[in-house]
Formats: structure tokens, C-alpha cells, sequence
């Protein structure tokens, strides 16, 4: 899977982006709908303090607007996204996790 592209992911098939952020003051998560011209926000009220809670949250907000849930793939790199927004050591622990993933599907 290819982490070089976090700030803008795409959902495939749809004119929609989303932009995932980290916010230090509020120490929370949101995400930025992006379709057309139109900004979704997602979280830009500090209720997201964990990666994961954006996750479960995501699919309805999208469906709000007439989008397909996200893919298996899109979850994953959605979450890469947070994580990479935050940085530090929560950014490195991922990359870390994900290093031994791949290595253990490749032995």
C-alpha cells in the first residue's frame, strides 16, 4: 500500500477527497469532505481523540451527502492519514506496525 499520499486520499469512482487533520490544540482528529467546491467537516469539533474514532464515523457522514461507504483500502489509508497528521511518535509506531506486517506476509 502506497503511504506517499496522505493529505489529499481519494474515493474511487467519486468527485470526492478527503483531507485528513489533526488538530494539537484541540488534541483531536476532524476530516474535510471535499466534493466540488463544497467542504464537508467532520470532527472540527474536537469529539474525535482517537484515529479510529473518525473510522466509525466516516461512512455515515458520507452517506449524508449520497457517497458509497469507503473501502477496505480507503479505511486504511484514511487512518494513515490521521496518523501521518498528528506525526511524531504515533506517526513512526504506524510505519513501524506496518513494516512487520509486510514482512510477516512475505515470509
Amino acid at each position: 500500500m502506497d503511504f506517499t499520499q496522505l493529505t489529499r486520499i481519494s474515493v474511487e469512482g467519486t468527485d470526492v477527497t478527503l483531507r485528513p487533520v489533526f488538530d494539537p490544540a484541540l488534541h483531536s482528529y476532524s476530516v474535510q469532505i471535499h466534493r466540488g467546491e463544497a467542504i464537508f467537516p467532520l470532527g472540527l469539533d474536537g469529539a474525535f481523540t482517537a484515529a479510529d474514532e473518525v473510522l466509525g464515523a466516516i461512512d455515515a457522514e458520507l452517506a449524508e451527502i449520497g457517497v458509497r461507504e469507503l473501502t477496505g483500502e480507503e479505511a486504511v489509508l484514511l487512518y494513515a492519514g490521521l496518523v501521518h497528521a498528528k506525526g511524531g511518535a504515533d506517526w513512526v509506531n504506524f510505519r513501524e506496525a506496518v513494516s512487520r506486517v509486510v514482512l510477516d506476509d512475505t515470509v
